[in-house]
């Protein structure tokens, strides 16, 4: 039985991906005596087995079930309320008289149709408190600080060898683009790291009991600081096997620290996720990513030159960013193709004027300094003089279908995909048309499927 049951979920669409936060939790609770029970996978479940499952872990000591909300819905429909698979299995546990908690950044959701306890953000301090409270244990308990925390996976979580496992370096970002609403924007360097010696451990411990050799690197900037990026290649080079991982990188600091081009591939990154959002002047200045509007491409040709395929990457733009139109949207669209980017994406700007989202970027805080307004009672349909929200959403959806032929899998979708046992390289030589996504599907329902009937199987 546990005293905490947790919910983890991404969204339909995805192929299968364990998320870190409920993880993080159950690892921070443990170590102050609570007995967590992590079910994955939630939202690709039935809801008899998500409830039968649930239900094996309720006793008489359990306070309550939480749910990781970060990933309900779409990011660019936020504030959505409860995905339909929490209301049928919550609906089927309302006898149980437990607790409901929503953790994550749906958590100040206007539209939810339940009554939830809410904890927003990073929420280890916060719960560890609320269930002190709640069973009797309050006591004076020092802060969670991610420099000396380790997420410990369990045998019952039922990882299997080719799947890939989500870690924190560090939180935060030394950048503060003014489209970003991230906690810890604008960070001093250095600070909000976790001590090598762990994430060595984390490596070992993983390798040891699951034979993980795959990794989601989920810091805002993965290679915030030349020291990080050396520490990372240094430990990945002494482990006892081929560590590969994926994550967010900055394209300028690879620029202005040429060392690490190959530093990190020697850390084994394979494939990196680079929000340029913007090759246009303009619009790259009023960001925060000038250096992007002005020598982002230059650079992308050098870089792809001195990676060749061993290591390759997905570029993500806005539209609707200041000053540009879609006449430069489509000659970025034109480079990219011409000059053999794996993959591009465009997304619509995500702007957010609700006054319950706990954190806020500059463009929300003066949106209309920008050039950003919100008719009526409206939250994200902004406009601004050359876009709507409704038209940049509609216009990004026809570009990402244009070049589809050309595209590669490449960053998160990559290493999703090898966690149905395929190897990276394997993935990454196919175009996307290449890919066989029905079998694709199947193997998820399979992968699923295996991991819902070992949970039922489990003697708690």
């Amino acid at each position: 039985m546990a005293n905490l049951i947790l919910w983890n979920c991404l969204n339909d669409k995805r192929f299968p991906v364990r998320t870190l936060s409920c993880y993080q939790l159950a690892s921070w609770l443990r170590q102050h005596g609570y007995t967590v029970k992590v079910i994955d996978f939630c939202h690709l479940m039935s809801t008899d087995d998500l409830v039968a499952i649930t239900e094996k872990h309720i006793g008489t000591d359990t306070l309550a079930i939480g749910v990781s909300s970060t990933f309900w819905s779409d990011v660019f429909k936020w504030n959505t309320g409860e995905p339909e698979w929490i209301l049928s299995a919550r609906a089927r546990l309302e006898n149980k008289n437990l607790y409901c908690l929503s953790v994550g950044s749906q958590a100040q959701s206007e539209n939810f149709k339940n009554v939830w306890v809410r904890f927003s953000g990073n929420a280890e301090d916060e719960l560890l408190k609320w269930m002190d409270n709640n069973s009797s244990k309050l006591r004076f308990r020092n802060l969670f600080d991610i420099k000396s925390a380790t997420t410990i996976f369990s045998a019952d979580d039922y990882i299997r060898p080719s799947e890939v496992l989500p870690i924190e370096m560090g939180r935060g970002c030394q950048f503060k683009c003014r489209f970003c609403s991230y906690p810890l924007v604008g960070k001093k360097k250095g600070t909000y790291m976790k001590d090598f010696s762990l994430i060595r451990e984390e490596f070992i411990r993983n390798y040891n009991e699951f034979g993980t050799t795959k990794y989601y690197v989920l810091d805002d900037t993965a290679n915030e600081s030349e020291e990080k990026v050396n520490a990372l290649a240094d430990i990945v080079q002494s482990l006892p096997f081929e560590l590969s991982w994926t994550g967010y990188n900055r394209l300028d600091l690879i620029w202005s620290r040429p060392n690490t081009i190959q530093t990190l591939k020697d850390s084994g990154l394979k494939s990196s996720f680079f929000g340029i959002e913007s090759f246009h002047p303009e619009a790259s200045m009023a960001i925060g990513k000038g250096w992007n509007g002005k020598h982002g491409k230059e650079f992308l040709l050098e870089l792809k030159d001195k990676w060749k395929t061993d290591v390759t990457w997905g570029l993500s733009f806005i539209v609707g960013l200041p000053g540009e139109l879609a006449e430069h949207i489509e000659e970025t669209d034109d480079w990219c193709a011409k000059n053999g980017m794996y993959h591009w994406n465009f997304y619509p700007l995500s702007i957010n004027k609700f006054s319950g989202k706990v954190w806020k970027s500059e463009f929300e805080l003066e949106h209309e300094k920008y050039g950003y307004t919100f008719p009526g009672e409206q939250n994200v349909s902004w406009v601004s003089d050359n876009w709507t929200f409704g038209k940049a959403v509609l216009y990004t959806q026809e570009l990402n279908k244009r070049h589809y032929d050309k595209a590669h899998l490449v960053s998160w979708p990559l290493f999703e995909l090898s966690s149905l046992g395929y190897s990276i390289n394997e993935l990454m030589d196919k175009k996307l048309v290449q890919h066989p996504w029905k079998r694709y599907t199947a193997e998820t329902s399979n992968f699923i499927n295996e991991y819902t009937q070992h949970q039922l199987a489990q003697v708690v």
